[in-house]
Protein backbone atom coordinates (compact mmCIF):
# COMPACT_ATOMS: atom_id res chain seq x y z
CA UNK A 1 0.00 0.00 0.00
CA UNK A 2 1.45 3.48 -0.64
CA UNK A 3 0.49 6.88 0.56
CA UNK A 4 2.84 9.23 -1.01
CA UNK A 5 1.00 12.35 -0.62
CA UNK A 6 0.18 11.62 2.89
CA UNK A 7 4.03 11.39 3.32
CA UNK A 8 4.93 15.16 2.02
CA UNK A 9 2.32 16.15 4.11
CA UNK A 10 3.56 14.38 7.43
CA UNK A 11 7.11 15.80 6.18
CA UNK A 12 5.97 19.32 5.49
CA UNK A 13 4.23 19.49 8.89
CA UNK A 14 7.74 19.74 10.57
CA UNK A 15 6.92 17.38 13.41
CA UNK A 16 10.09 15.37 13.81
CA UNK A 17 11.75 15.18 16.86
CA UNK A 18 15.77 14.27 18.57
CA UNK A 19 15.49 11.13 19.30
CA UNK A 20 18.00 8.78 20.83
CA UNK A 21 18.33 4.74 19.92
CA UNK A 22 19.69 3.11 22.98
CA UNK A 23 18.48 -0.62 24.67
CA UNK A 24 15.57 -0.93 23.01
CA UNK A 25 13.63 -2.95 20.08
CA UNK A 26 13.56 -1.38 16.59
CA UNK A 27 11.31 -2.65 13.55
CA UNK A 28 13.44 -2.02 10.57
CA UNK A 29 11.26 -1.78 7.21
CA UNK A 30 14.46 -3.47 5.17
CA UNK A 31 13.03 -2.22 1.84
CA UNK A 32 13.88 1.28 3.05
CA UNK A 33 16.99 0.90 4.99
CA UNK A 34 18.36 -1.09 2.25
CA UNK A 35 17.84 0.98 -0.25
CA UNK A 36 20.33 2.40 -1.75
CA UNK A 37 22.77 0.96 0.40
CA UNK A 38 24.24 -0.85 -2.66
CA UNK A 39 25.03 2.70 -4.45
CA UNK A 40 26.57 4.12 -1.17
CA UNK A 41 28.63 1.07 -0.38
CA UNK A 42 30.75 2.51 -4.05
CA UNK A 43 31.00 -0.70 -5.79
CA UNK A 44 31.00 -1.19 -9.18
CA UNK A 45 27.57 -2.58 -10.55
CA UNK A 46 28.22 -2.69 -14.37
CA UNK A 47 30.05 -6.02 -14.24
CA UNK A 48 28.43 -7.39 -11.10
CA UNK A 49 27.74 -7.56 -7.42
CA UNK A 50 31.03 -7.22 -5.10
CA UNK A 51 29.21 -9.06 -3.02
CA UNK A 52 32.25 -9.31 -0.27
CA UNK A 53 32.57 -4.81 -0.28
CA UNK A 54 28.95 -4.61 0.23
CA UNK A 55 28.39 -7.09 3.04
CA UNK A 56 31.07 -5.03 4.77
CA UNK A 57 29.22 -1.74 4.18
CA UNK A 58 25.96 -3.09 5.55
CA UNK A 59 27.59 -4.96 8.57
CA UNK A 60 28.85 -1.55 9.45
CA UNK A 61 25.70 0.17 9.89
CA UNK A 62 23.95 -3.10 11.41
CA UNK A 63 26.75 -3.55 13.92
CA UNK A 64 25.87 0.45 15.10
CA UNK A 65 22.42 -0.62 16.33
CA UNK A 66 24.08 -3.97 17.78
CA UNK A 67 26.68 -1.51 19.65
CA UNK A 68 23.84 0.23 21.41
CA UNK A 69 22.01 -2.63 22.42
CA UNK A 70 19.27 -2.11 19.69
CA UNK A 71 17.75 -5.43 19.32
CA UNK A 72 16.11 -5.16 15.50
CA UNK A 73 13.26 -6.89 13.92
CA UNK A 74 13.55 -6.68 9.87
CA UNK A 75 10.87 -6.54 7.60
CA UNK A 76 11.00 -6.74 3.87
CA UNK A 77 8.04 -6.54 1.38
CA UNK A 78 7.09 -9.04 -0.47
CA UNK A 79 6.23 -9.07 -4.32
CA UNK A 80 4.46 -6.33 -6.47
CA UNK A 81 0.59 -6.87 -7.91
CA UNK A 82 1.12 -9.02 -11.33
CA UNK A 83 0.59 -6.71 -14.40
CA UNK A 84 1.94 -8.42 -17.14
CA UNK A 85 1.53 -4.69 -19.68
CA UNK A 86 3.02 -2.33 -16.97
CA UNK A 87 5.80 -4.97 -16.45
CA UNK A 88 6.42 -5.25 -20.16
CA UNK A 89 6.72 -1.36 -20.10
CA UNK A 90 9.05 -1.15 -17.00
CA UNK A 91 11.27 -4.02 -18.65
CA UNK A 92 11.96 -2.81 -21.90
CA UNK A 93 13.17 0.92 -20.41
CA UNK A 94 15.78 -1.16 -18.11
CA UNK A 95 16.68 -2.85 -21.13
CA UNK A 96 17.28 0.62 -22.76
CA UNK A 97 19.21 1.60 -19.78
CA UNK A 98 21.49 -1.66 -20.75
CA UNK A 99 22.80 -0.94 -23.83
CA UNK A 100 26.18 -2.36 -24.25
CA UNK A 101 27.15 0.22 -26.54
CA UNK A 102 26.73 3.48 -23.89
CA UNK A 103 28.28 1.41 -21.32
CA UNK A 104 30.19 4.81 -20.05
CA UNK A 105 26.34 6.30 -19.40
CA UNK A 106 24.89 3.52 -17.62
CA UNK A 107 21.97 4.58 -15.56
CA UNK A 108 22.98 3.03 -11.83
CA UNK A 109 21.26 -0.10 -11.36
CA UNK A 110 21.25 -2.59 -8.27
CA UNK A 111 23.35 -5.97 -9.65
CA UNK A 112 21.69 -9.31 -9.16
CA UNK A 113 22.07 -11.09 -5.58
CA UNK A 114 22.09 -7.92 -3.54
CA UNK A 115 19.33 -9.36 -1.55
CA UNK A 116 20.39 -12.34 -1.07
CA UNK A 117 23.46 -10.92 0.59
CA UNK A 118 21.25 -8.62 2.83
CA UNK A 119 19.47 -11.18 4.26
CA UNK A 120 22.78 -13.41 4.60
CA UNK A 121 24.94 -10.66 6.55
CA UNK A 122 21.52 -10.48 8.96
CA UNK A 123 21.62 -14.05 9.52
CA UNK A 124 25.69 -13.78 10.56
CA UNK A 125 24.70 -11.25 12.73
CA UNK A 126 21.83 -12.94 14.15
CA UNK A 127 19.40 -10.41 13.54
CA UNK A 128 15.98 -12.25 12.68
CA UNK A 129 14.27 -11.09 9.39
CA UNK A 130 11.24 -11.87 7.96
CA UNK A 131 10.13 -11.47 4.63
CA UNK A 132 6.02 -10.60 3.35
CA UNK A 133 4.79 -12.78 0.55
CA UNK A 134 2.99 -9.25 -0.33
CA UNK A 135 2.41 -6.05 1.15
CA UNK A 136 4.49 -5.11 4.47
CA UNK A 137 2.32 -2.54 5.89
CA UNK A 138 0.62 -4.92 8.50
CA UNK A 139 3.55 -6.59 9.15
CA UNK A 140 5.36 -4.04 10.09
CA UNK A 141 2.25 -2.16 11.83
CA UNK A 142 1.25 -5.38 13.84
CA UNK A 143 5.28 -6.05 15.19
CA UNK A 144 6.12 -2.54 16.29
CA UNK A 145 2.65 -2.24 17.78
CA UNK A 146 3.42 -5.75 19.48
CA UNK A 147 6.78 -4.49 20.91
CA UNK A 148 5.71 -1.17 21.29
CA UNK A 149 8.86 0.01 19.95
CA UNK A 150 9.58 2.90 16.40
CA UNK A 151 9.60 1.46 13.17
CA UNK A 152 13.12 2.85 10.84
CA UNK A 153 11.29 3.68 7.80
CA UNK A 154 10.94 6.43 5.02
CA UNK A 155 7.09 5.91 4.74
CA UNK A 156 6.58 8.36 7.42
CA UNK A 157 2.22 7.68 6.98
CA UNK A 158 2.83 4.41 8.94
CA UNK A 159 2.80 6.80 12.18
CA UNK A 160 -0.96 7.50 11.23
CA UNK A 161 -1.32 3.26 11.89
CA UNK A 162 -0.18 4.10 15.73
CA UNK A 163 3.67 3.59 15.40
CA UNK A 164 6.44 6.04 15.68
CA UNK A 165 8.51 6.39 12.65
CA UNK A 166 12.28 7.58 12.16
CA UNK A 167 13.50 8.02 8.75
CA UNK A 168 16.38 6.00 8.10
CA UNK A 169 18.47 9.15 6.46
CA UNK A 170 18.20 10.91 10.25
CA UNK A 171 20.24 7.82 12.31
CA UNK A 172 23.65 9.50 12.72
CA UNK A 173 25.76 6.29 12.06
CA UNK A 174 29.36 8.28 12.36
CA UNK A 175 28.43 10.35 15.51
CA UNK A 176 31.40 10.41 18.18
CA UNK A 177 29.02 10.15 21.03
CA UNK A 178 27.98 6.56 22.26
CA UNK A 179 24.31 7.06 21.66
CA UNK A 180 22.82 6.65 18.47
CA UNK A 181 20.90 9.70 17.33
CA UNK A 182 18.19 10.22 15.03
CA UNK A 183 15.03 11.94 14.27
CA UNK A 184 11.85 10.39 15.42
CA UNK A 185 7.68 11.08 14.40
CA UNK A 186 5.53 10.18 17.26
CA UNK A 187 2.22 8.77 16.43
CA UNK A 188 0.67 10.57 19.11
CA UNK A 189 1.97 14.09 17.27
CA UNK A 190 1.07 13.21 13.80
CA UNK A 191 -2.42 11.87 14.79
CA UNK A 192 -3.18 14.83 16.16
CA UNK A 193 -1.71 17.14 13.64
CA UNK A 194 -4.34 15.50 11.73
CA UNK A 195 -7.40 15.67 14.42
CA UNK A 196 -9.72 12.82 12.54
CA UNK A 197 -9.12 10.35 15.03
CA UNK A 198 -11.99 7.38 14.74
CA UNK A 199 -12.27 8.73 11.39
CA UNK A 200 -8.39 7.87 10.37
CA UNK A 201 -8.60 4.48 8.36
CA UNK A 202 -11.25 7.01 5.75
CA UNK A 203 -8.48 9.62 5.50
CA UNK A 204 -5.97 6.42 4.55
CA UNK A 205 -8.55 4.74 2.27
CA UNK A 206 -9.30 8.03 0.32
CA UNK A 207 -5.63 8.60 -0.73
CA UNK A 208 -4.04 4.97 -0.55
CA UNK A 209 -2.81 4.80 -4.75
CA UNK A 210 -4.32 1.34 -5.47
CA UNK A 211 -7.40 3.50 -6.66
CA UNK A 212 -8.24 6.53 -8.41
CA UNK A 213 -11.34 7.54 -6.88
CA UNK A 214 -10.44 10.88 -4.85
CA UNK A 215 -11.50 12.39 -8.64
CA UNK A 216 -15.04 11.53 -8.51
CA UNK A 217 -15.16 12.97 -4.98
CA UNK A 218 -14.41 16.71 -6.12
CA UNK A 219 -17.45 18.01 -6.02
CA UNK A 220 -18.72 16.18 -2.80
CA UNK A 221 -15.38 17.15 -0.90
CA UNK A 222 -15.06 20.40 -2.94
CA UNK A 223 -11.02 20.64 -3.33
CA UNK A 224 -9.08 22.30 -6.42
CA UNK A 225 -5.33 21.99 -7.26
CA UNK A 226 -2.32 19.85 -6.58
CA UNK A 227 -3.17 20.79 -1.93
CA UNK A 228 -5.15 17.88 -1.63
CA UNK A 229 -4.64 16.73 2.10
CA UNK A 230 -5.58 19.11 3.76
CA UNK A 231 -9.34 20.08 2.12
CA UNK A 232 -9.70 15.96 2.49
CA UNK A 233 -8.83 16.34 6.26
CA UNK A 234 -10.71 19.37 6.88
CA UNK A 235 -13.69 17.83 5.22
CA UNK A 236 -13.04 14.66 7.27
CA UNK A 237 -13.33 16.67 10.34
CA UNK A 238 -16.73 18.29 9.82
CA UNK A 239 -18.55 14.64 8.81
CA UNK A 240 -20.21 12.59 11.15
CA UNK A 241 -18.20 9.09 11.81
CA UNK A 242 -21.13 6.95 11.68
CA UNK A 243 -22.57 8.05 8.00
CA UNK A 244 -18.79 9.00 6.54
CA UNK A 245 -18.20 5.66 4.73
CA UNK A 246 -20.82 5.25 2.91
CA UNK A 247 -21.06 9.14 2.09
CA UNK A 248 -18.10 8.56 0.27
CA UNK A 249 -19.02 4.86 -1.30
CA UNK A 250 -22.37 6.27 -2.27
CA UNK A 251 -20.51 9.19 -4.09
CA UNK A 252 -18.05 7.23 -6.13
CA UNK A 253 -19.83 6.34 -9.26
CA UNK A 254 -17.48 4.31 -11.15
CA UNK A 255 -18.15 0.10 -10.31
CA UNK A 256 -14.38 -0.63 -9.97
CA UNK A 257 -13.47 2.32 -8.17
CA UNK A 258 -16.16 1.81 -5.99
CA UNK A 259 -15.16 -1.99 -5.33
CA UNK A 260 -11.36 -0.90 -4.90
CA UNK A 261 -12.11 1.64 -2.18
CA UNK A 262 -14.04 -0.67 -0.12
CA UNK A 263 -11.79 -3.37 -0.33
CA UNK A 264 -9.27 -1.03 0.35
CA UNK A 265 -11.27 0.72 3.68
CA UNK A 266 -11.63 -3.50 4.68
CA UNK A 267 -7.62 -3.76 4.34
CA UNK A 268 -6.82 -0.71 6.34
CA UNK A 269 -9.43 -1.38 9.00
CA UNK A 270 -7.89 -4.55 10.03
CA UNK A 271 -4.21 -3.75 10.32
CA UNK A 272 -5.32 0.03 11.85
CA UNK A 273 -7.94 -1.59 14.39
CA UNK A 274 -6.54 -5.54 15.07
CA UNK A 275 -2.86 -5.53 13.84
CA UNK A 276 -1.66 -8.27 16.00
CA UNK A 277 -3.64 -10.78 13.77
CA UNK A 278 -0.58 -11.57 11.30
CA UNK A 279 1.55 -14.10 10.44
CA UNK A 280 4.79 -11.45 11.78
CA UNK A 281 4.04 -11.38 14.92
CA UNK A 282 3.52 -15.12 15.76
CA UNK A 283 6.67 -15.78 13.58
CA UNK A 284 8.89 -13.16 15.61
CA UNK A 285 7.61 -14.67 19.06
CA UNK A 286 9.36 -18.15 17.66
CA UNK A 287 12.52 -19.28 18.08
CA UNK A 288 12.53 -21.25 15.20
CA UNK A 289 10.80 -20.91 12.07
CA UNK A 290 7.14 -22.64 11.29
CA UNK A 291 6.93 -26.18 9.92
CA UNK A 292 5.06 -26.57 6.87
CA UNK A 293 2.20 -28.84 6.42
CA UNK A 294 0.55 -29.86 3.11
CA UNK A 295 -2.69 -28.83 4.17
CA UNK A 296 -1.77 -25.37 5.65
CA UNK A 297 -3.54 -22.79 3.92
CA UNK A 298 -0.83 -20.64 4.57
CA UNK A 299 2.19 -22.57 3.49
CA UNK A 300 3.14 -20.68 0.97
CA UNK A 301 3.19 -17.42 3.47
CA UNK A 302 5.04 -19.14 5.82
CA UNK A 303 7.64 -20.42 3.28
CA UNK A 304 8.55 -17.07 1.83
CA UNK A 305 8.95 -15.17 5.84
CA UNK A 306 11.37 -17.84 6.49
CA UNK A 307 13.12 -17.38 2.81
CA UNK A 308 12.37 -21.18 1.71
CA UNK A 309 10.51 -19.37 -0.78
CA UNK A 310 12.48 -16.66 -3.32
CA UNK A 311 10.05 -14.04 -3.58
CA UNK A 312 10.19 -14.62 -7.80
CA UNK A 313 8.84 -18.26 -7.22
CA UNK A 314 5.70 -16.57 -5.57
CA UNK A 315 4.83 -14.62 -8.80
CA UNK A 316 5.88 -17.84 -10.80
CA UNK A 317 3.46 -20.11 -8.47
CA UNK A 318 0.86 -18.30 -9.06
CA UNK A 319 0.98 -16.66 -12.50
CA UNK A 320 3.66 -18.65 -13.96
CA UNK A 321 5.65 -16.09 -14.99
CA UNK A 322 9.20 -14.96 -15.15
CA UNK A 323 10.53 -11.63 -15.80
CA UNK A 324 14.09 -11.64 -17.83
CA UNK A 325 17.65 -10.50 -16.68
CA UNK A 326 18.02 -6.72 -15.97
CA UNK A 327 21.64 -7.23 -15.96
CA UNK A 328 24.04 -5.68 -18.60
CA UNK A 329 24.28 -8.00 -21.99
CA UNK A 330 25.31 -8.74 -24.99
CA UNK A 331 22.60 -7.76 -27.94
CA UNK A 332 24.17 -10.26 -30.15
CA UNK A 333 22.79 -13.30 -27.25
CA UNK A 334 19.57 -14.26 -26.04
CA UNK A 335 18.52 -13.15 -22.60
CA UNK A 336 20.64 -14.01 -20.07
CA UNK A 337 18.35 -15.59 -17.73
CA UNK A 338 17.45 -18.39 -20.23
CA UNK A 339 20.47 -20.88 -19.12
CA UNK A 340 18.97 -20.93 -15.65
CA UNK A 341 15.72 -22.07 -17.23
CA UNK A 342 15.45 -25.72 -16.34
CA UNK A 343 16.29 -24.72 -12.76
CA UNK A 344 13.16 -22.42 -12.73
CA UNK A 345 10.79 -24.60 -14.53
CA UNK A 346 11.43 -27.57 -12.18
CA UNK A 347 11.19 -25.05 -9.39
CA UNK A 348 8.04 -24.48 -11.10
CA UNK A 349 6.87 -28.15 -11.41
CA UNK A 350 7.86 -28.61 -7.54
CA UNK A 351 5.77 -25.72 -6.72
CA UNK A 352 2.83 -26.35 -8.12
CA UNK A 353 3.11 -30.62 -7.76
CA UNK A 354 3.07 -31.13 -11.55
CA UNK A 355 5.44 -32.85 -13.91
CA UNK A 356 4.72 -30.01 -16.66
CA UNK A 357 5.65 -26.72 -16.48
CA UNK A 358 3.94 -23.87 -19.01
CA UNK A 359 5.97 -20.41 -17.81
CA UNK A 360 4.98 -16.96 -19.26
CA UNK A 361 8.68 -15.07 -19.79
CA UNK A 362 9.10 -11.55 -20.14
CA UNK A 363 12.62 -11.78 -22.31
CA UNK A 364 14.76 -9.73 -23.89
CA UNK A 365 14.92 -10.46 -27.60
CA UNK A 366 17.98 -7.99 -29.43
CA UNK A 367 17.22 -4.66 -28.20
CA UNK A 368 13.32 -5.61 -27.29
CA UNK A 369 11.07 -6.90 -24.50
CA UNK A 370 8.68 -9.51 -25.78
CA UNK A 371 6.75 -12.64 -24.29
CA UNK A 372 7.60 -15.69 -24.62
CA UNK A 373 5.85 -18.90 -24.02
CA UNK A 374 8.36 -21.55 -22.65
CA UNK A 375 7.03 -25.24 -21.78
CA UNK A 376 8.86 -27.98 -19.86
CA UNK A 377 8.22 -31.68 -19.66
CA UNK A 378 10.21 -33.60 -17.19
CA UNK A 379 9.44 -37.77 -17.72
CA UNK A 380 10.07 -38.55 -14.14
CA UNK A 381 7.55 -38.15 -11.50
CA UNK A 382 7.80 -34.33 -9.51
CA UNK A 383 6.34 -34.55 -5.50
CA UNK A 384 5.97 -31.62 -3.97
CA UNK A 385 7.09 -33.67 -1.30
CA UNK A 386 10.27 -32.05 -0.21
CA UNK A 387 8.52 -28.64 -0.02
CA UNK A 388 6.80 -29.87 3.49
CA UNK A 389 8.52 -30.39 6.87
CA UNK A 390 6.17 -32.95 7.47
CA UNK A 391 3.60 -34.91 6.03
CA UNK A 392 0.53 -36.60 6.90
CA UNK A 393 0.52 -40.68 6.76
CA UNK A 394 -2.94 -42.03 8.26
CA UNK A 395 -3.31 -39.98 11.73
CA UNK A 396 0.42 -39.67 11.59
CA UNK A 397 3.13 -36.86 10.65
CA UNK A 398 6.16 -38.05 9.35
CA UNK A 399 9.42 -35.67 8.41
CA UNK A 400 10.55 -35.66 5.19
CA UNK A 401 14.10 -36.55 3.70
CA UNK A 402 14.99 -34.00 0.84
CA UNK A 403 15.62 -35.62 -2.31
CA UNK A 404 14.48 -33.68 -5.06
CA UNK A 405 17.35 -31.25 -5.59
CA UNK A 406 19.72 -34.98 -6.52
CA UNK A 407 16.62 -35.98 -8.60
CA UNK A 408 16.29 -32.39 -10.34
CA UNK A 409 20.71 -33.26 -10.94
CA UNK A 410 19.96 -36.63 -12.38
CA UNK A 411 17.36 -35.27 -14.45
CA UNK A 412 19.68 -32.33 -16.32
CA UNK A 413 23.31 -34.11 -15.78
CA UNK A 414 22.49 -37.38 -16.11
CA UNK A 415 25.81 -39.34 -15.68
CA UNK A 416 27.33 -36.78 -13.32
CA UNK A 417 28.14 -37.77 -9.69
CA UNK A 418 28.74 -35.57 -7.28
CA UNK A 419 28.17 -36.67 -4.03
CA UNK A 420 31.73 -38.51 -3.82
CA UNK A 421 33.43 -35.80 -5.91
CA UNK A 422 32.68 -33.52 -3.15
CA UNK A 423 33.54 -34.87 -0.31
CA UNK A 424 36.71 -33.14 -0.50
CA UNK A 425 35.66 -29.54 -1.18
CA UNK A 426 33.86 -26.74 2.02
CA UNK A 427 30.58 -27.40 2.25
CA UNK A 428 29.66 -23.72 0.63
CA UNK A 429 31.44 -24.19 -2.09
CA UNK A 430 29.45 -27.75 -3.45
CA UNK A 431 26.57 -25.33 -5.08
CA UNK A 432 29.45 -23.31 -6.55
CA UNK A 433 30.57 -26.42 -8.30
CA UNK A 434 27.38 -27.71 -9.39
CA UNK A 435 26.70 -24.63 -10.53
CA UNK A 436 29.76 -24.26 -13.03
CA UNK A 437 29.50 -27.84 -14.27
CA UNK A 438 25.47 -27.33 -14.74
CA UNK A 439 26.69 -24.16 -16.47
CA UNK A 440 29.25 -25.74 -18.48
CA UNK A 441 28.16 -28.46 -19.65
CA UNK A 442 24.42 -27.46 -20.37
CA UNK A 443 24.96 -23.82 -21.76
CA UNK A 444 28.76 -22.55 -22.43
CA UNK A 445 31.35 -25.00 -22.91
CA UNK A 446 33.88 -22.21 -23.63
CA UNK A 447 33.33 -20.75 -19.90
CA UNK A 448 35.71 -22.65 -18.42
CA UNK A 449 38.45 -20.07 -18.06
CA UNK A 450 35.68 -18.17 -16.20
CA UNK A 451 35.35 -20.65 -13.68
CA UNK A 452 38.72 -20.63 -12.67
CA UNK A 453 38.15 -17.31 -11.93
CA UNK A 454 35.04 -17.89 -9.58
CA UNK A 455 36.39 -20.33 -8.04
CA UNK A 456 39.62 -18.31 -7.01
CA UNK A 457 37.27 -15.64 -6.02
CA UNK A 458 35.76 -17.93 -3.30
CA UNK A 459 39.11 -19.02 -2.16
CA UNK A 460 40.15 -15.43 -1.81
CA UNK A 461 36.84 -14.26 0.25
CA UNK A 462 36.21 -17.17 1.88
CA UNK A 463 38.63 -19.57 2.86
CA UNK A 464 42.07 -17.12 2.18
CA UNK A 465 40.09 -14.17 4.31
CA UNK A 466 39.01 -15.92 6.70
CA UNK A 467 42.05 -17.07 7.92
CA UNK A 468 43.96 -13.15 7.51
CA UNK A 469 41.04 -12.21 9.56
CA UNK A 470 42.42 -14.76 12.24
CA UNK A 471 45.71 -13.57 11.96
CA UNK A 472 44.54 -9.65 12.88
CA UNK A 473 42.52 -11.10 15.42
CA UNK A 474 45.93 -12.92 16.92
CA UNK A 475 43.99 -16.29 16.72
CA UNK A 476 46.31 -18.30 14.70
CA UNK A 477 45.80 -20.96 13.10
CA UNK A 478 47.28 -22.93 10.16
CA UNK A 479 48.44 -21.74 7.34
CA UNK A 480 47.26 -17.93 8.56
CA UNK A 481 50.19 -16.24 7.83
CA UNK A 482 50.94 -18.03 4.28
CA UNK A 483 46.97 -17.31 3.68
CA UNK A 484 47.81 -13.13 4.41
CA UNK A 485 50.88 -13.21 2.02
CA UNK A 486 48.52 -14.72 -0.43
CA UNK A 487 45.68 -12.21 -0.09
CA UNK A 488 48.30 -9.34 -0.47
CA UNK A 489 49.83 -10.59 -3.37
CA UNK A 490 46.24 -10.88 -5.18
CA UNK A 491 45.41 -7.44 -3.57
CA UNK A 492 45.82 -5.95 -7.69
CA UNK A 493 43.26 -7.96 -8.81
CA UNK A 494 40.43 -5.93 -6.85
CA UNK A 495 41.82 -2.95 -8.21
CA UNK A 496 38.98 -0.86 -10.30
CA UNK A 497 38.20 -1.82 -13.74
CA UNK A 498 38.79 1.01 -16.62
CA UNK A 499 35.42 -0.02 -18.56
CA UNK A 500 36.46 2.05 -21.32
CA UNK A 501 39.14 0.43 -22.49
CA UNK A 502 38.17 -3.36 -20.77
CA UNK A 503 34.76 -3.64 -21.50
CA UNK A 504 33.93 -7.02 -23.68
CA UNK A 505 30.46 -7.51 -23.90
CA UNK A 506 30.25 -11.36 -24.24
CA UNK A 507 32.41 -11.95 -21.35
CA UNK A 508 30.12 -9.54 -19.02
CA UNK A 509 27.07 -11.65 -20.62
CA UNK A 510 28.30 -14.88 -19.83
CA UNK A 511 29.47 -13.87 -16.46
CA UNK A 512 25.66 -12.36 -16.23
CA UNK A 513 24.36 -15.88 -17.64
CA UNK A 514 26.16 -17.90 -14.94
CA UNK A 515 25.13 -15.38 -11.86
CA UNK A 516 21.28 -16.04 -12.99
CA UNK A 517 22.27 -20.29 -12.83
CA UNK A 518 24.14 -19.72 -9.48
CA UNK A 519 21.21 -17.48 -8.11
CA UNK A 520 18.29 -19.83 -9.13
CA UNK A 521 20.47 -23.15 -8.29
CA UNK A 522 20.58 -22.08 -4.81
CA UNK A 523 16.89 -20.87 -4.64
CA UNK A 524 16.07 -24.29 -5.97
CA UNK A 525 18.51 -25.98 -2.68
CA UNK A 526 16.82 -23.81 -0.55
CA UNK A 527 13.14 -24.90 -1.74
CA UNK A 528 14.24 -28.86 -1.67
CA UNK A 529 15.30 -28.26 2.05
CA UNK A 530 18.50 -27.31 1.56
CA UNK A 531 20.18 -30.51 1.81
CA UNK A 532 23.65 -29.13 0.35
CA UNK A 533 24.69 -25.64 2.26
CA UNK A 534 23.91 -22.62 -0.15
CA UNK A 535 26.39 -20.57 -1.43
CA UNK A 536 27.66 -17.49 0.97
CA UNK A 537 27.92 -14.99 -1.79
CA UNK A 538 29.49 -12.46 0.12
CA UNK A 539 32.21 -14.77 0.65
CA UNK A 540 32.56 -16.17 -3.10
CA UNK A 541 31.32 -12.97 -5.67
CA UNK A 542 33.28 -10.26 -6.29
CA UNK A 543 33.20 -9.17 -9.93
CA UNK A 544 35.70 -7.13 -9.85
CA UNK A 545 37.87 -9.21 -8.98
CA UNK A 546 36.72 -11.90 -11.06
CA UNK A 547 36.54 -9.72 -13.99
CA UNK A 548 40.32 -8.70 -13.51
CA UNK A 549 41.48 -11.99 -13.21
CA UNK A 550 39.58 -13.09 -16.35
CA UNK A 551 41.41 -10.47 -18.26
CA UNK A 552 44.91 -11.29 -16.53
CA UNK A 553 44.74 -15.24 -17.30
CA UNK A 554 45.27 -16.63 -20.55
CA UNK A 555 43.98 -20.21 -19.76
CA UNK A 556 44.13 -22.52 -17.07
CA UNK A 557 47.60 -23.20 -16.92
CA UNK A 558 48.91 -20.04 -17.11
CA UNK A 559 46.79 -18.89 -13.51
CA UNK A 560 48.22 -22.12 -11.97
CA UNK A 561 51.82 -21.34 -13.11
CA UNK A 562 51.66 -17.52 -12.14
CA UNK A 563 50.16 -18.79 -8.48
CA UNK A 564 52.57 -21.27 -7.86
CA UNK A 565 55.19 -18.72 -8.79
CA UNK A 566 53.87 -16.79 -6.29
CA UNK A 567 53.09 -18.75 -3.43
CA UNK A 568 54.84 -22.21 -4.11
CA UNK A 569 53.86 -25.30 -2.06
CA UNK A 570 52.22 -23.27 0.23
CA UNK A 571 48.94 -24.81 2.49
CA UNK A 572 46.86 -21.71 0.43
CA UNK A 573 48.00 -23.22 -2.64
CA UNK A 574 47.51 -26.74 -1.55
CA UNK A 575 43.87 -26.26 -1.03
CA UNK A 576 43.11 -23.99 -3.82
CA UNK A 577 44.43 -26.89 -5.99
CA UNK A 578 42.17 -29.36 -3.90
CA UNK A 579 38.81 -26.93 -4.91
CA UNK A 580 40.12 -26.88 -8.79
CA UNK A 581 40.67 -30.58 -8.46
CA UNK A 582 37.62 -31.45 -7.07
CA UNK A 583 35.54 -28.92 -10.06
CA UNK A 584 37.93 -30.85 -13.24
CA UNK A 585 36.86 -34.17 -11.30
CA UNK A 586 32.97 -33.37 -11.85
CA UNK A 587 33.58 -31.97 -15.10
CA UNK A 588 35.06 -34.46 -16.43
CA UNK A 589 33.83 -37.79 -14.54
CA UNK A 590 30.49 -39.81 -15.76
CA UNK A 591 29.17 -42.67 -13.88
CA UNK A 592 29.65 -45.76 -15.97
CA UNK A 593 25.98 -46.41 -16.50
CA UNK A 594 26.21 -43.09 -19.05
Amino acid sequence: MKFTALRHYIRNKNLEAPHTLSDCDLVIDGDSFFKGTYRSSRCQYILGPDCDKYADHIMKLLTAFIDNDVKCYVIFRGVHKYDLEKRKEIHQSIIDDRQESSVDHVEYFTPALVNVVQKQVLEKMDIKYFVCEQDSLGAIVGVARKLKCPVLTDNLEYSLFGVSCIPTNSVQYHNSATKLKCEIYGHEEVKTAFGVYNKMPVVLALFNESGDYLDSLKQVIQYVGSDVVGPVVRWVKRQREATLFSKIANSIDDEDQNRIFKEVYEKIQIIYCYPLCNLAVKYFQRDKAHDLLRDDKKWLAKAVACGRIALPYVTLRKHGFVCGSTLMFDGKQPDALLPAMDIIAYSHCLLTNSQVSKITFLERKGKKCSVKKIETFWDRDISNRDLFTKYRVGKKLKTTTPQAFDLFLEEVLPGYKFENLLLSVPEDCRILIITLVYYIVKKNKDFVNGAYCILLSYFMLGRVSKNVDSLQKKLLSPGSKDSEVFYNRLQFLFEKVNLKLKYDSAAVHSFSEFIHCLQHMNYLNKLCGEKIRCTIFHETYNATFIYNTYLFMKDRNHLINFLVSKFGDSVPMKKFKNIIDAFENCLSVKCSCD
